[in-house]
């Protein structure tokens, strides 16, 4: 016994006390993944077998081999140039990264193995280059090529420098994630191969092993200004000998001449066709030693004054010869074409061929002998425990009586005492590895106590078996995370035993529930609980149990199925390069402060520590950051307190304007709700909110909104905000309006104006008069009567000509007449009075000058307006309604929110004036109105300059300078100048004179530091390239001189010719002063290179800490003003204090001391810079791939980790690796906070281990248990990630393998893929959907075929485990997706078709009548077309939910169009566009238009496309849809086809499927086409349908979609196919399609569905059948007939969803698709509504969508319908009896059968038997 202690003492977690070791008596080994029920197969203690399964996906159209590495490696390396940069993707950025590698792979010279494989010399391989670590040329040896061999030499070829992409490359390789580059690289060489006649797929033959495509190109602008790239000729070589690449180019540049010879001659010359086989595709860059000098203008020497005239003459070159190289990457033939163009230094981009004849290798059903498909990992697999309540599987097996296996009495079993402990788990114990933690493991005889205990677990194993897939009851649940969580903290590897109990966690749930945990462990637990609540760490799905998960502290959301590994990989690549550009720019400028600072040579391990608080704020971003800087405490005690957050911070507001205060006599207010008797009815704001809850509107009587409008009613411009004012007066919405009315021409005069003599009506209209009417209107007839007035166009213009007094109140007057306001006979009397006004106007009248001075102090003009101070767009901008309905979206839900939290009430009320209370509470209210503040978040930034040094800074004299240490934020203003134009000169010099007048202030209430530098935008100067250089010396020593003087210097060299002139007049010059002139002549002496910024495509532009700002026209021209540095001030002022306080106290002197001039510029640039550096990141991060993976901002997550990390006591739930090296490099950080018991944490498992072992960078995990567990729980699913570091194609293929499952389940698998997949099964011999085991034979595939009396194919006998099921999916596309928007309207354009092919190839005559021979020669040849190889095609509907649309497609170039001869091909054409990060439409006005655009797909991450098109001329009010009077009502007269659409999942209802079909097709006299959805059939299925619908004389097709992401999924297999039967109806088939009739599988059909089809609808969208009622004894079972559903009926039936007929046309027209996935997603929030959920959906949403109620005769089914109304049955549905539970293949049997049948179910599925035979012998 005291052995057996020792040993469990050793086993079991500390917590475990000795009370409970008997009821604990489990070993923790068992909890990970190699828990297993494996004994000897001589003593089996288990009656039922061991069960393994294994899941793998392939793209079997993508080929792999032993160049794959090579490929993909040059793609991973090719990326790096647009990482974190959405629009370098779009570009030809220049990256060496990847031509290194393939210099280097060029370099070592081509690889005779690979040569052969070319030559398809298969079994020759003998010469293989071996490993070579030294790096010189490598040396052949007589060994065979592998893919592992080409791995690493690509590996060797990278010259990977940073320690991340040499952990990292090696994973992407294993997951294949850049084989869909490649195979878009095979897929045009493959095009070009046949295009240009060098490859012939119908006979076969050899590919090239490498060509090229030369094209001689032109550059022509077009209507945007935009180059377009224009092709004259191209030439094929197969060759590149001295003579033929010589003759190529000579003859392609002859084609400029020629065309510039056309062009002169004023003749058109038919060009060749533009496609991406002769030009590179967007994101592809040239060798850079071949580009010319605008690629290369860095690297010239700076003080070459000959830079512009090589600039100059660059400019002129119009024309020149590009090349794309076709090839295989490590072979002779590519080397010797890459060194040739190289050395000719022709520009040329490389694609990797691939197997260029993969297609016709395999298209026969035979396997490649070179390839194998690509196999791929990133996803994941669940297997569920089906709910066998009902027998939904194939019962085609028979009884087997007896068992020769019958199981042993293990009770009287003992082990053999002579053997040695059993190396294996029984009862979860592995006694001999636990007996190996003493060097014992192989004792024998076992002592008499181990003995005992070896056969206690042989006889206990079997009933632990049992017990272990049995779920706990609910009570024994509670505790369940918190024992998960104490195992996996005394496990020796904790990511191991969290990813074990995650992933199986049916198997080990009830062992859990035997550990005890301890009240410290649960302490700790809810510390981790209450920081996730803190940080927004939660999972909604799953109890808000805690969940999050983050890089560098930003929020990846890995919680959905749809998680994209590859995504999260490219963040993972982002995130390191943000943090390595940062450390590149950052750390020299901080090591050269705190030289200044500290010495030289000094200081940098304090720079490294200021480095990692600017990574630390960036990881705690904007809010984060924000918040922080108004915290009091100071930066030493934050960090020892962990700087906690109270809660997430709240996103960013947006700016008001106080346009409320001091305009009492200005401000023209027309209607008040709060008093006027037309709003008494209104509710109160409490009743408001109730009325909310049951869809009423947003009405009350109080003035929550107080629309402002400035207006100047003489200019003639309307004003867009009327339009607004009418519609939310209209929608009684709660608004107040408000008119400030001044004179355009006034404000731009700075002065208002008066009025001339009344001249009896006939002066001009005045701006006052529109006051006086507006005051006369508003007594006389009340306020309402005056907005109306404005919205019939009172205000509205009239012409270019300002009308008369007496002409403007005829016309307001009459307005008031056709209103109903005055009455006709009254219309003279009222113009008199109006006349009578104005004629004699009051003395004390000043409400003009008022509404003037008001405007004038406020910054505001005609053409503003306000909500609550919000400013509105201007009136002049294009997408004004757009930024309006943004507005007022964040203004609803901001008050909305205040008074959901009691800030507003009825009660006194509270507060008195909503309008003044948001005026005067808040950070972000403005006093003026400012160009700055109608940006809101949209502020672009620019880097960091690296060059600026401290003597550039401008620091102002001040008479009152604040200490240094005292000072709260520091700046940097920049003007950027270009100093070869005027205008960039007169802007220096008003920055000078700015700076010389500067403020002793620039904040009223914080101590802010402003720097002045003046930075060049371009180096030279047209004429004189010297003067560029001294304008730059100037500039660089600027805090030597005074602002005069440097003004004063720069005049000089403006008005000298010579810069040699200006330096001898400044040295002699009288008016400045010696000590200046001596500087001057110091300063320009020397040569300095601190000043260039060429990092934006503006032009004279001025950064506030990098905060770009272009001032437009005004009273001050385009020059910054003090009122411009304080509003930049304002605006960056709080990040900025939170960057001071983060990093000033390493750089302030501690002692207290003012420093010195030169150390107070260091500082003040360091921190400055710092804060631009961290800005530019802020602004980078919304283009970058996380964008798209993420849906949180920035959180508390830094400080979380720090706090547990600082604990004085060690937290046993907080695990950290890989902590940041002793090399001082910013490093990228994840940090988890995770229950162990949740979905989620299930996916995020393995992917951690991988991040530890394989990536190794920083990981910190915070486990948080529930202390309850109610029931949200993945309780039914066991899971795996397809996440194998070590993976390999050829020895160590990956796939998603679960071992050692109990045997007594039925499972069902499901896949979770990225959002871009399309994967369908492709392999399967077992029924996917219900996994059962034999008794007798066991549970793999081997045992299936034996217990169905079946023989195990050849092929299946070599793969040896009996026990392994083997399933297999295919990579059948990828999908683009995006949003469609009409630029119009800025609404989807519902119902456009679109499509999808691909780019069209080339014809022969395209590419000129030369041909250059491989000899050299040049032949002449005729014209011939070359027609597509392939034509790919797909289509699709756009949604009106957020304009959704989805493509599917393979790696290549497309191009998406409007759907030709489709009518809205008729009313629309695509433009050019952008979405605001608020989601504004932004088109340009100039936009190109086009028909289609090209696309492309190359990766795995998400393809979101944003889609604009604009209305044609003459289709503004056109619609996709026909009027319903338009539509065709003709019956079928039996020659229509009628379509059908089905689908199923699983062998039995596949089975069931098809005699559906037969009696579907038997009994209808039309023709009949079926639709069946895909996704779930198995591929035999697939294959055998088509062949019997063949035969029995219909059509099949088959169709597909995949669930949006912003749709809520569902988790249930059952609940995700009802989604599919009714959620996507109108995009699922043509629009051709014009009705469909949808029968379940499980139907039989006895009547001619003609008759359906026929059936008037009577303008319902659709019709269903209602519920049977005859059956009596199933009434009390019909839920619908009380409670909230008869409520909600309100006498309306309840159908089935069984059958039902759709009228596309009008459910399309009608938007039902939008409707219906509406109230999904409203009633699906709640998982226990929609129960039916394809049946609860139609019938819930009767009230919003009609349906037509089909006669009863339409559906019968047993359970519900009496056997007497059976005889008048069409369709007999298979429904479930909720009295007793009947398997589906008995029930079809019994029912289906008898005189009412003219074939019984059993003889339909006979000849559905036939069919299948028929088709096998057709296979063999």
């Amino acid at each position: 016994m005291k052995v057996l202690t020792l040993l469990l003492t050793q086993l079991l977690p500390a917590a475990v006390t000795a009370d409970k070791t008997e009821s604990s008596l489990k070993s923790l080994s068992s909890f990970t993944q190699e828990y297993s029920h494996t004994i000897p197969t001589s003593h089996p203690p288990l009656s039922s077998p061991k069960r393994n399964i294994q899941t793998s996906v392939s793209a079997h159209s993508w080929p792999t081999t032993i160049f794959s590495p090579l490929c993909e490696t040059f793609a991973y390396l090719d990326k790096s140039s647009s990482l974190g940069n959405k629009e370098n993707e779009e570009k030809n950025v220049r990256n060496e990264n990847s031509w290194n590698y393939l210099d280097g792979i060029v370099k070592r010279g081509g690889i005779p193995a690979l040569d052969d494989w070319v030559l398809a010399n298969i079994g020759s391989l003998d010469d293989a280059c071996a490993n070579n670590e030294g790096g010189s040329e490598a040396t052949c040896t007589s060994s065979n090529w592998s893919y592992d061999n080409s791995t690493q030499l690509a590996m060797q070829s990278a010259f990977l420098s940073n320690n991340l992409d040499k952990n990292l490359l090696p994973l992407v390789l294993s997951l294949r994630a850049y084989a869909p580059t490649c195979e878009m690289y095979r897929s045009l060489s493959r095009d070009a191969a046949i295009s240009f006649r060098l490859y012939h797929p119908e006979s076969g033959g050899s590919v090239p092993a490498a060509f090229a495509i030369l094209s001689r190109v032109t550059y022509v602008e077009n209507a945007q200004g935009k180059n377009d790239t224009v092709v004259l000729g191209s030439e094929v070589l197969l060759d590149v000998g001295d003579v033929v690449l010589d003759n190529a180019l000579e003859v392609l540049e002859k084609l400029s001449k020629s065309a510039s010879d056309d062009e002169a001659a004023n003749t058109e010359r038919e060009l060749p066709e533009q496609t991406p086989l002769l030009l590179p595709l967007p994101g592809e860059t040239y060798h850079p030693e071949v580009v010319d000098m605008p690629d290369i203008m860095e690297e010239i020497d700076y003080d070459d004054f000959l830079y512009r005239e090589k600039l100059a003459e660059w400019n002129e070159v119009k024309d020149e010869t590009i090349a794309i190289l076709y090839g295989q990457i490590g072979t002779t033939a590519f080397g010797t074409f890459y060194k040739a163009l190289k050395a000719r230094k022709v520009k040329f981009v490389v694609r990797h061929m691939g197997h260029v004849a993969y297609e016709e290798e395999v298209q026969s059903g035979q396997q490649s002998l070179r390839a194998i498909p690509t196999a791929l990992q990133g996803y994941g697999v669940r297997l569920d425990i089906r709910n066998v309540e009902y027998k939904a599987f194939d019962d085609g097996q028979s009884e087997k009586d007896g068992d020769e296996t019958a199981a042993h009495d293990w009770n009287d079993s003992m082990h053999d005492p002579k053997s040695p402990a059993r190396n294996e788990y029984l009862a979860g114990i592995n006694l001999h590895k636990v007996m190996g933690r003493f060097d014992k493991a192989d004792t024998a005889p076992l002592p008499e106590d181990l003995q005992a205990l070896q056969t206690a677990l042989l006889q206990s194993h079997p009933a632990q078996t049992s017990s272990e897939s049995i779920v706990p009851p609910a009570w024994k649940r509670r505790s369940l995370s918190l024992q998960a969580a104490t195992v996996i903290t005394q496990s020796s590897d904790s990511l191991k035993a969290l990813q074990g109990i995650s992933q199986n966690l049916p198997s080990v749930a009830h062992a859990l529930t035997s550990i005890h945990v301890e009240d410290t462990l649960k302490s700790l637990a809810q510390e981790a609980t209450d920081l996730s609540e803190k940080v927004g760490a939660v999972s909604p799905g799953w109890g808000d149990a805690p969940f999050g998960f983050y890089i560098n502290a930003r929020e990846v959301n890995v919680e959905r199925p749809s998680f994209n590994i590859f995504q999260l990989l490219d963040v993972i690549r982002e995130e390191d390069k943000k943090l390595r550009d940062l450390e590149s720019d950052v750390r020299p400028m901080l090591e050269g402060a705190f030289g200044a600072l500290m010495g030289e040579g000094r200081g940098k391990g304090t720079a490294f520590k200021v480095l990692k608080d600017i990574r630390r704020g960036i990881d705690m971003g904007v809010e984060r950051l924000i918040e922080f800087g108004k915290e009091k405490n100071n930066v030493e005690g934050a960090e020892e307190d962990g700087m906690m957050l109270d809660g997430p911070a709240e996103p960013e507001k947006k700016p008001r304007i106080d346009v409320g205060r001091g305009g009492k006599k200005a401000v023209v207010y027309l209607n008040d709700l709060e008093k006027d008797p037309e709003y008494q009815s209104w509710p109160r704001v409490e009743e408001m909110m109730m009325r909310m809850q049951f869809g009423q509107g947003f009405a009350a009587r109080r003035n929550l909104f107080t629309m402002l409008i400035v207006l100047d009613p003489t200019s003639g411009n309307a004003h867009p905000a009327i339009n607004i004012m009418t519609q939310l007066v209209n929608g009684q919405f709660p608004v107040r309006i408000a008119l400030l009315i001044v004179g355009r021409d006034d404000i731009a005069n700075k002065e208002a104006s008066k009025p001339g003599p009344f001249n009896n009506g006939n002066r001009p209209f005045h701006p006052s008069d529109a006051l006086v009417i507006i005051k006369y209107i508003s007594k006389k007839y009340g306020g309402m009567a005056a907005i109306s007035a404005l919205a019939n166009g009172v205000f509205q213009p009239t012409g270019s000509k300002v009308p008369t007094v007496k002409e403007y109140i005829s016309s307001y007057v009459s307005v008031l007449s056709q209103m109903g306001v005055v009455s006709p006979n009254k219309e003279t009397f009222i113009q008199q009075e109006i006349q009578l006004l104005l004629t004699f106007p009051e003395e004390d009248d000043d409400r003009y000058q008022a509404a003037f001075d008001f405007a004038t102090k406020k910054l505001l003009k005609p053409g503003m307006s306000f909500l609550n101070g919000l400013p509105f767009p201007d009136a002049s901008d294009p997408a004004f309604g757009v930024g309006v309905n943004e507005v007022l979206r964040y203004e609803q839900n901001n008050i909305m929110g205040r008074v959901m939290g009691g800030e507003i009430t009825d009660d006194k009320p509270k507060p008195k004036s909503v309008y003044a209370h948001l005026l005067t509470t808040g950070d972000n209210v403005y006093p003026t109105f400012h160009e700055l503040l109608r940006g809101g978040s949209d502020a672009e930034y620019a880097p960091m300059s690296t060059l600026a040094n401290d003597l550039s800074l401008i620091i102002p004299h001040k008479k009152n300078p604040v200490k240094i240490q005292d000072v709260d934020a520091f700046f940097v203003i920049e003007a950027v100048v270009d100093v070869d134009g005027i205008d960039g000169l007169n802007m220096a010099m008003a920055f000078l004179d700015m700076i010389d007048g500067a403020p002793e202030k620039w904040h009223d209430t914080m101590n802010v530091a402003v720097a002045f530098r003046l930075v060049i935008e371009k180096e030279g100067v047209k004429g004189d390239p010297t003067k560029g250089i001294g304008y730059n010396s100037l500039f660089c020593s600027a805090s030597r001189l005074r602002p005069k003087v440097m003004k004063r210097a720069i005049e000089t060299i403006m008005a000298e010719d010579s810069y040699l002139t200006a330096i001898h007049k400044l040295k002699n010059a009288k008016d400045i002063d010696q000590e200046s002139r001596d500087t001057l002549d110091d300063i320009t002496t020397w040569v300095s290179k601190c000043s260039n910024r060429g990092t934006t495509d503006k032009k004279n532009y001025y950064t506030a800490n990098g905060r770009i700002y272009s001032p437009v026209e005004g009273p001050f021209g385009p020059f910054l003003t003090k009122e411009d540095v304080k509003m930049l001030v304002q605006l960056e002022l709080d990040k900025t204090v939170g960057m001071t306080k983060l990093i000033a106290p390493k750089l302030l002197p501690k002692d207290g001391k003012v420093p010195s001039k030169e150390k107070i510029l260091a500082i003040h640039n360091a921190i400055a810079l710092s804060q631009t550096a961290l800005n530019h990141v802020f602004s980078k991060s919304e283009s970058s791939a996380l964008s798209q993976i993420s849906q949180k901002a920035s959180s508390g997550i830094v400080e979380v980790m720090e706090s547990v990390e600082s604990s004085k006591e060690r937290n046993s739930l907080y695990f950290s690796w890989n902590e940041e090296s002793a090399k001082k490099k910013l490093q990228v950080e994840v940090s988890v906070i995770l229950d162990p018991l949740t979905e989620p944490t299930q996916r995020v498992a393995p992917l951690l281990l991988t991040i530890r072992d394989h990536l190794e960078i920083p990981l910190k995990l915070l486990i948080a248990p529930r202390q309850i567990v109610e029931n949200r729980l993945p309780l039914s699913s066991y899971y795996r990630f397809a996440l194998d570091p070590t993976a390999t194609p050829d020895t160590n293929p990956p796939a998603a393998l679960f071992s050692n499952l109990p045997s007594n389940h039925l499972l069902t698998v499901r896949l979770d893929v990225p959002e871009t997949f399309d994967v369908q099964q492709s392999f399967a011999i077992q029924d996917a959907d219900n996994l059962r085991c034999d008794a007798k034979y066991g549970c793999g595939d081997k045992a299936h075929i034996l217990a169905n009396g079946g023989e195990v194919p050849e092929g299946l006998q070599s793969t040896g485990d009996i026990d392994l099921t083997q399933i297999e999916y295919s990579l059948k596309s990828l999908l683009f997706f995006g949003q469609c928007y009409d630029a119009t309207t800025s609404s989807p354009p519902n119902g456009l078709q679109l499509t999808l092919d691909r780019s069209k190839l080339p014809k022969q005559q395209a590419f000129g009548e030369v041909q250059v021979n491989p000899d050299g020669s040049i032949a002449y040849v005729s014209a011939t077309d070359t027609t597509l190889t392939s034509h790919d095609h797909t289509d699709t509907l756009v949604m009106k939910t957020v304009g959704y649309w989805q493509l599917r497609a393979n790696p290549g170039v497309w191009d998406l169009k409007i759907a030709e001869n489709s009518r809205g091909a008729e009313i629309y054409h695509m433009v050019d566009g952008s979405l605001s990060p608020y989601g504004r439409l932004i088109v340009d006005k100039d936009a190109a238009s086009f028909m289609s655009k090209s696309i492309i797909m190359k990766d795995f991450t998400d393809h979101r496309q944003l889609l604009i098109v604009k209305r044609n001329e003459g289709h503004e009010m056109s619609q996709l849809y026909v009027d319903e009077s338009e539509l065709e009502t003709a019956p079928n007269d039996g020659n229509e086809t009628v379509h059908v659409f089905s689908l199923a999942t699983g062998h039995a209802y596949e089975r069931l499927l098809k005699i559906m079909m037969l009696s579907v097709t038997k009994r209808t006299k039309s023709p009949v086409k079926f639709w069946f959805f895909e996704n779930f059939l198995s591929p035999s299925f697939k294959e055998s349908a088509l062949f019997m619908a063949e035969k029995i004389g219909c059509e099949l097709e088959f169709v597909t979609y995949k669930w949006p992401e912003w749709l809520r999924g569902q988790s249930e297999k059952q609940r995700i196919i009802w989604g599919y039967k009714i959620l996507f109806l109108d995009v699922l088939f043509p629009l051709d399609v014009k009705k469909i009739i949808y029968v379940d599988a499980d139907q039989v059909v006895r009547g001619d569905m003609t008759e359906l089809w026929n059936l008037d609808l009577e303008g319902a969208p659709y019709g269903y059948t209602p519920f049977c009622d005859s059956r009596k004894e199933t009434l009390g079972y019909q839920f619908w007939r009380d409670g909230f559903w008869k409520s909600h009926l309100r006498g309306r039936p309840y159908h089935i969803s069984a059958l039902y007929v759709v009228d596309l046309e009008r459910f399309r027209r009608e938007l039902v698709g939008d409707k219906l996935r509406a109230h999904y997603q409203q009633l699906s929030a709640d998982p226990n509504s929609l129960a039916n959920l394809d049946q609860d959906l139609p019938n819930y949403a009767q009230h919003d969508v009609r349906i037509f109620s089909l006669p009863q005769k339409w559906l019968w089914c047993e359970s519900w319908c009496s056997d007497e109304t059976k005889a008048e049955a069409m369709t007999i549905d298979l429904c479930n009896n909720p009295e007793h539970k009947e398997a589906k293949i008995s029930m079809a049997k019994r029912i289906i059968s008898g005189d009412l049948f003219e074939e019984s179910w059993e003889e339909l599925d006979a000849e559905v038997e036939k069919y299948y035979q028929e088709f096998l012998s057709s296979k063999q």
